[in-house]
């Protein structure tokens, strides 16, 4: 590592790495290896995570990633967060990085062949984000007052969803996070576009019922 790999956090995290064991490194890596293994479950074939897009398999990408950035300090490890966690939520920043690149080059790519222009060609060096939310239906627009309520409710959504045991909430909210249509996030949870709905209108009924408990409205 050269001094011009080194990130702003590379002491404060190294003070941190000097009180981890062995043993605590490897359960956090195999932590980090199964929370991508579950990310990444059918989702490498097409799209972001394909080795066209990243250069390198998904997997090896996400998990390299996440690993360095604790080493050079490019990512601060904060205190209220133990190594399996900052690793995992660096993996789960790093996605959400990817996949909105992707979706704008695509949109960009499709605009330009409209316009009978050359393709650009897919970037994923752009800011880190630790949230973001897509819309199902393409069609419809957000405002920018309700996208920013949704940010602000995301980490009440994982919350409510990391709580939940229906499996078909969590492969939803994790296929929404990833940015897949509707007819994609069908055919990856193997249900009908209709079955489909009905987990959505479920979704959000059981998403509302627990936020106006909880004062959120």
């Amino acid at each position: 590592m050269t001094i011009e790999d080194v990130g702003p956090f590379f002491e404060s995290n190294s003070l941190k790495l000097e009180e981890i064991s062995k043993v605590e490194w490897e359960i956090a890596l195999r932590k980090a290896e199964k929370h991508l293994d579950y990310r990444l479950w059918n989702k490498t074939v097409f799209g972001a995570h394909t080795v066209e897009n990243l250069e390198v398999p998904a997997k090896e990408y996400y998990f390299n990633y996440a690993y360095m950035s604790i080493l050079n300090g490019s990512w601060e490890w904060k205190n209220e967060f133990d190594l399996p966690q900052q690793l995992i939520r660096i993996i789960d920043s790093r996605i959400s990085t990817v996949v909105k690149a992707y979706r704008n080059a695509k949109l960009k790519n499709e605009e330009r062949v409209e316009e009978c222009k050359y393709e650009f060609t897919n970037s994923i060096e752009i800011q880190d984000i630790e949230s973001t939310f897509y819309d199902l239906e393409s069609e419809k627009e957000i405002s920018e007052e309700e996208l920013l309520k949704v940010e602000e409710e995301y980490n009440r959504i994982d919350q409510f969803v990391s709580e939940s045991e229906d499996e078909d909430f969590i492969m939803f909210w994790d296929c929404v996070k990833e940015g897949y249509t509707r007819s994609d996030i069908a055919e990856l949870i193997a249900k009908t576009p209709k079955q489909l709905d009905k987990i959505k209108e479920k979704f959000l009924r059981h998403l509302r019922k627990e936020l106006k408990e909880n004062g959120n409205q």
